[in-house]
């Protein structure tokens, strides 16, 4: 059973990890489309950002895998929940930049950088909500299971 917990750490590690650098380069890439290309380049600024970023954080919690005492349906659930959280960030920035849409989530960048075809899309603040729900949750076990962690003995 331990075997088990220890391969499953093992295997979400290393998916975390490329899944993070993946993220990081299609936030490269999306950087090279040029403003004349989409109706909104704030949307699509905003994609370049998050998912860099997002891959970024993706790639240190991969290295803290190893240090979360999870069990393995919350390993599970933490996977998922900070893949469809980080996913979802730069997946709204760039459906906003291509529709030329913002959302009502945004009023600053909106009222900054007004967007062509509207306010809001329900797209974009869809996929903001599930992004700020499981970034939030993937967060909260991130902690739970470094928390439960059991701390060294000290040789003092």
């Amino acid at each position: 059973m331990n075997s088990d917990i220890t391969n499953l750490r093992t295997t979400l590690r290393r998916w975390t990890l490329i899944l993070g650098v993946a993220q990081i380069t299609l936030g490269c890439l999306v950087g090279l489309i040029p403003p004349s290309a989409v109706p909104w380049f704030r949307g699509i600024v905003m994609a370049h950002i998050e998912f860099t970023v997002n891959g970024i954080l993706m790639v240190a919690f991969g290295f803290l895998v190893p240090e979360l005492n999870l069990r393995a349906a919350a390993l599970k659930a933490w996977f998922a929940l900070l893949q469809i959280g980080t996913w979802s960030n730069g997946v709204a920035g760039l459906v906003g930049g291509l529709l030329g849409y913002a959302s009502v989530l945004m009023p600053t960048i909106a009222a900054k950088f007004p967007p062509p075809a509207g306010l809001d899309h329900w797209a974009v603040t869809g996929l903001l909500q599930l992004c700020g729900v499981t970034i939030l949750l993937a967060l909260g076990l991130t902690l739970w299971g470094l928390l439960k962690r059991e701390r060294p003995i000290s040789a003092g």
